[in-house]
């Protein structure tokens, strides 16, 4: 059988050797009658193509190309990136730039193209530059498929248990170890040697040579048996396996029969020559049977592969939406002839966006398998799960009433309580669950769905982290959400916004040190709406970041307009969102409010809560660092809530803490408050912050805050939140006072 083998492995050899090069020569050809893309580039979007460009990215035609970003033809940010740092050295030398990428179609498929680049006018760079792109997406395959096969064969030569040589007439070329140890010679010693170095007498080198010659012009194998000298004059005997290569190139594969043959030389020559015919037999039979069954599972694989795309996400191997609802709307027949129960859980992860831009996507699509890996271990066999995109799972349970989806719940709840381990990374992450019941929820597979979608946020409102079954309650609260979010987009043009003010006072001397701005919404037919109610519809919709950079520029420009009337000490506050806080472009938007403005940056604070600050240490630092580089102040808003540690806190350039108005309520009615504020104090003294009491309505809790030595108080006993036009009265006044 081993035998066999190597001869079937010298046979592939010479057939992929010559299906290569026929490859190769056809490739040849293709290149040279394909067409070439062309485009011009100029500041990082397509001038113009021709129509072979947008052939090979997937576009109807060259118009279609126009106008895009340059970006776009790059699988990512950094690949574009790199591009371009390779690129502009040679570029701005004027000089031509060659290289070989990958470029994405419009489809998200990748390719590989060779580029050549050079600029327009090398003496200026804002003409832009002109590239040309051959694809080589074959050439690129084949390359990888040679270096496959190089390195499978020499692994094949380190590896083998037989003697392998390969000659260029008679003459070695190359041979692997085993050749050489079986000749008892060291590495290298046969390099260029004559074959009849190995044999004892000239008449035997003659001798084989007559024989394998006349097998080996026939373009036939050779095969035999030969009598082999060893250096130190030792004889063995081989078993021969020779086979031309072309071009004078032999190679042969030499095993050492030695002690066989002399244990048992005639019964084993017997045997070899019926076990030769029968292996040469069997082994054409079964490469034909091969043949017939790898062309048969190719077909079977082709339809099977086209159908899983069809009906399965390709990252964690789930179902995806089609499938879902193939399977739903079957469910949902069996359940309305059966009478039987069926529920929908829709699955959305918390805060996973925060992973992807912390971690990468490469982390994020690790920590998505994994959570599919355990999902499917929370359910039952004829269960299914699913993922619609993105963070957001669906799971379908046929015959599972409420207390069944709610036991489900639980164990989802309990598969992400451990810790997910991607790599080096131990991650810890939550989902918020909604569920829906068939048919009280929804008749079909979208009012399901939908259904539980709802419940889903509705749960997210609730804390996230939790689930919640669908009611008509949540469908009000949703249309609620809709109705603010579409009147939302309009209200900062519609003039609906504005800011109300309420005044900070120093506790020993009653001068005002400070106002907080605080946003308000007045829409002419929904009336007064909460700050607590439309903010989180801003965060969610996208809206929070032009809102928030109006509430700083009119802030600001407030703030001027009360510096120019002599209040020159008064700082301003503003709230800052958990969104606003985590985007990367914040201290650029506050930087430019304050240069457009002419404001001082140390009479502008910026408040953020206590659990905004502590929820990503390292990127808040980051941020807040950014920040108090412009020369803003930083305070912590609703301090004593967030659940902080004070070597956390301590780590942060915040010069002042709130106490939160929950504590200073009842802190003349029972000693638990008092004794948690009088804490509070004490830390920030101790830290050298100052403090900020908010939520003050008595003059009672004005004196005990007084007696603690808290700086700062705010609160309806001084003023509620008024519009700036009725609130500079009260702030000239308290300055005049102040200045008596």
């Amino acid at each position: 059988m081993r035998d066999v083998l190597l001869e079937k492995k010298m046979l592939d050899e010479e057939l992929s050797s010559n299906a290569m090069a026929r490859l190769l020569r056809e490739q040849h050809s293709l290149l040279a009658s394909a067409d070439i893309g062309v485009v011009f580039i100029r500041q990082r979007r397509v001038v113009r193509c021709n129509e072979r460009f947008a052939q090979m990215l997937g576009y109807a035609s060259a118009q279609a190309v126009q106008g895009l970003s340059s970006q776009m033809l790059h699988p990512d940010r950094d690949a574009f990136r790199a591009l371009g740092r390779d690129a502009y050295p040679t570029l701005s030398l004027g000089e031509t730039f060659r290289c070989e990428r990958q470029l994405c179609k419009r489809d998200g498929q990748l390719f590989w193209v060779s580029l050549t680049g050079r600029l327009v006018h090398p003496e200026d760079t804002t003409e832009g530059s002109i590239w040309t792109l051959d694809d080589i997406h074959a050439q690129v395959q084949m390359r990888s498929q040679l270096n496959s096969i190089q390195l499978e064969t020499q692994l094949l030569l380190d590896n083998a248990m037989v003697g392998i040589a390969f000659l260029q007439g008679s003459h070695l070329q190359r041979c692997n170890r085993h050749f050489e140890l079986m000749l008892g010679y060291a590495p290298g010693e046969l390099q260029d040697s004559h074959a009849r170095r190995w044999f004892c007498t000239d008449e035997a080198w003659q001798g084989e040579a007559a024989r394998s010659i006349p097998t080996l012009s026939a373009g036939h194998v050779f095969s035999g048996e030969s009598t082999l000298c060893r250096k130190d004059g030792n004889k063995i005997i081989c078993e021969v396996r020779g086979k031309v290569l072309g071009k004078g190139t032999s190679v042969w594969i030499l095993m050492d029969i030695t002690e066989r043959k002399r244990a048992q030389e005639a019964l084993r020559k017997a045997h070899q020559e019926l076990e030769s015919l029968v292996q040469d037999r069997t082994s054409a039979l079964r490469t034909a049977t091969k043949d017939l069954d790898r062309e048969i599972q190719g077909r079977k694989y082709d339809q099977e592969r086209i159908y899983w795309l069809a009906h399965y996400d390709a990252l964690t191997g789930l179902p995806n939406r089609t499938l879902l609802a193939q399977r739903s709307q079957q469910a949902i027949r069996a359940a309305q002839e059966s009478g039987a129960p069926l529920a929908v859980l829709f699955l959305d992860l918390d805060h996973f966006k925060h992973i992807n831009d912390s971690l990468g996507h490469r982390v994020g699509d690790s920590l998505l398998v994994l959570i599919a890996q355990r999902l499917l271990a929370t359910v039952r066999e004829y269960d299914t799960v699913a993922r619609l995109g993105g963070d957001e799972f669906v799971l379908l349970l046929p015959g599972a009433n409420a207390q069944g989806a709610e036991r489900v719940a639980a164990k989802v709840a309990q598969a992400f309580a451990r810790a997910f381990q991607v790599g080096q990374h131990d991650l810890t992450l939550a989902c918020s669950v909604g569920v829906a019941l068939h048919p009280h929820d929804g008749a079909n597979f979208d009012a399901l769905v939908q259904s539980a979608d709802t419940a889903m946020y509705g749960a997210k409102r609730e804390g996230r982290n939790t689930y919640r079954f669908f009611t008509s309650q949540m469908q009000a609260q949703s249309m609620r959400v809709l109705e603010l979010e579409n009147a939302l987009r309009r209200a900062l043009e519609r003039q609906q916004l504005s800011l109300h003010y309420q005044p900070q006072v120093d506790t020993s001397t009653g001068r005002v040190l400070g106002v907080e701005a605080l946003l308000r919404w007045q829409h002419p037919q929904l009336g007064a709406i909460s700050p607590a109610e439309f903010i989180p519809v801003a965060e969610n919709s996208g809206l929070i970041w032009p809102i928030g950079e109006w509430v700083l520029q009119t802030a600001a420009h407030q703030l001027k307009q009360w510096r120019n009337k002599g209040l020159l000490q008064l700082t301003m506050a503003v709230n800052l969102s958990a969104r606003q806080f985590h985007q990367p472009q914040l201290a650029d938007m506050v930087r430019r409010v304050l240069q457009h403005t002419d404001v001082p940056a140390q009479n502008f604070e910026l408040e953020l809560t206590e659990s905004m600050a502590m929820s990503d240490t390292h990127s808040a630092l980051t941020a807040l660092q950014q920040l108090r580089d412009l020369g803003v102040k930083i305070s912590i808003d609703d301090f004593g809530t967030g659940y902080s540690s004070l070597a956390q806190l301590k780590r942060f350039p915040s010069y002042k803490l709130k106490i939160d108005q929950s504590f200073v309520r009842d802190i003349d009615k029972g000693d638990a408050d008092k004794a948690m504020v009088n804490a509070m104090v004490r830390m920030a003294q101790a830290m050298g912050l100052r403090i900020t009491a908010e939520g003050v309505e008595t003059e009672q809790q004005l004196h005990f805050l007084r007696s603690l030595g808290c700086d700062e108080v705010q609160g309806y006993y001084f003023s509620r939140p008024k519009p700036a036009s009725e609130i500079e009265g009260f702030l000239l006044q308290k300055s005049q006072l102040y200045r008596c």
